[in-house]
């Protein structure tokens, strides 16, 4: 929306067979549910339940992709059902700043529900023995992974060092 919004600003007087901002606005919201639709096809909404570490660079390709492909249907569209003569150059400043836009703004709510408490990942370790306690001492040193270390489940837990004896031991697997 913001790309939309921009792009209609910087060519609010190019009146080249162009359709008037209130029109316009008018033909971009009725899009919006396909842009919805189509970041859903791309899996832009669904990534983040895969990974924990999932990032905004990995993003990158399909939004680029995603709105490339969106940019050039509305395109190819409007030229067909000769609606309003779209303006290749706005339609190119509308593509960039869609990018940038979508990239920026994910990022930025993807560091904010990393801050969230919801974010954080219960998580136990099987077994307290050496393997164990070395899963759970990389858990420790990654929060960035947003696992919230509960404990060890071991019936005959190996005693921990110092650096996990805060780590409980919640009991046997059964």
């Amino acid at each position: 929306v913001s790309a939309f919004l921009v792009a209609a600003l910087l060519f609010r007087d190019a009146t080249h067979g162009a359709l008037a901002l209130p029109e316009e606005v008018v033909i971009f919201a009725l899009t919006l549910p396909g842009w919805i639709v189509f970041a859903r096809l791309y899996g832009l909404y669904s990534r983040d339940d895969e990974r924990t570490d999932h990032s905004t660079a990995d993003d990158a390709p399909g939004v680029f992709h995603m709105v490339t492909v969106g940019a050039w249907l509305f395109y190819g569209f409007a030229a067909v059902l000769d609606v309003g003569s779209p303006n290749l150059q706005k339609l190119l400043v509308f593509w960039a700043l869609a990018i940038a836009t979508s990239l920026s703004a994910r990022a930025f709510v993807r560091h904010l529900s990393r801050q969230s408490l919801s974010y954080l990942q219960n998580t136990v370790v099987v077994g307290a023995g050496d393997v164990g306690q070395l899963v759970a001492r990389k858990l420790l040193q990654h929060p960035e992974y947003g696992i919230n270390l509960v404990g060890f489940v071991d019936a005959d837990p190996k005693k921990r060092p110092s650096d996990l004896s805060h780590v409980a031991v919640l009991g046997a697997p059964d």
